[in-house]
């Protein structure tokens, strides 16, 4: 009975959400922006491997494809480990590399095949337009905040929104998409938008946007969820816990139930905004470094 109860928990918090990270519209906004900021040298080469006319247009459309592939294919290619990084509330930044074992996480992934694209050796498992796909997609994960913060919780897939918010019936899903569906823009839309408004910073916002490593990203991550998230909606800080799924995580974490209005979903959408358009700078200045 405790095994069914936990296995109908788990499917009440995760089933009726979207299972994709940013869900379909933040990765493709996220690529689209990239495809915006290449260098002509990168261009090129993204036509080939992804087998497509080397115009603005055609990259565009091809890469916001590519942007999803990682997470359709997911459970066949058995990568779901590396689409984030669970740095508990505990943690500093020094921890990066403790919460991430064997290079399984997604910091480590952006660097491994960002080097396979610099012509590096790497496992030989993945094709260039494998590592490609998988680039695209972990540089936006990496920008998703719960994607890089753990509090027993699996990245706030186990604490419930009561009502639910559109689509999201929880706190990670919130986040993956339901603020960007508030946006009311589709992706074209979106990184249109993006880079209007990109364009109207000043040189040192500009240069904000699309500075640091990958480990610095990881912890701007991190220290948002904790700002924005878990601070503003209150949520009980759990001992250092890593549950395989809802069903054995703490009941304070299962039990409690966040409740979100028009306000909260109002007041985040900059900083989504602000990460979806630094996802975008940010890949492509790697993919102009490695190509």
């Amino acid at each position: 009975m405790r095994s069914l109860a936990a296995l109908l928990l788990t499917c009440c918090l995760l089933w009726p959400s979207p299972a994709y990270s940013w869900w379909e519209n933040g990765h493709r906004t996220v690529a689209r922006v990239a495809a915006a900021n290449l260098t002509p040298a990168a261009r090129v080469r993204l036509a080939r491997i992804l087998s497509v006319p080397d115009s603005p247009a055609a990259i565009a459309d091809a890469l916001a494809v590519a942007s999803t592939w990682a997470d359709e294919t997911k459970n066949e290619t058995h990568t779901g480990e590396w689409h984030y990084i669970d740095l508990t509330l505990q943690d500093s930044k020094s921890d990066i590399s403790k919460r991430c074992e064997e290079n399984n996480c997604v910091s480590a992934r952006i660097r491994l095949f960002a080097a396979q694209l610099s012509g590096h050796k790497t496992e030989g498992r993945w094709s260039e337009l494998d590592a490609l796909r998988f680039l695209v997609h972990f540089v936006g994960d990496v920008h998703q905040p719960l994607h890089a913060i753990s509090d027993a919780d699996l990245g706030g897939n186990c604490e419930r929104l009561d009502p639910p918010s559109g689509n999201a019936k929880n706190l990670h899903a919130l986040w993956d998409g339901q603020i960007i569906e508030a946006m009311d823009a589709n992706d074209h839309d979106l990184a249109e938008s993006l880079g209007k408004y990109y364009s109207a910073l000043d040189e040192a916002r500009q240069k904000e946007f699309s500075s640091g490593e990958v480990d610095d990203w990881v912890w701007e991550s991190h220290k948002l969820a904790q700002e924005n998230i878990y601070g503003k909606l209150h949520i009980p800080v759990e001992p250092v816990l890593f549950p395989k799924n809802c069903g054995e995580a703490p009941p304070e974490i299962t039990n409690f139930h966040a409740a979100v209005d028009t306000l909260y979903i109002d007041t985040m959408k900059p900083v989504v905004r602000d990460q979806l358009l630094k996802a975008g700078l940010r890949l492509a200045r790697i993919l102009n470094e490695s190509l």
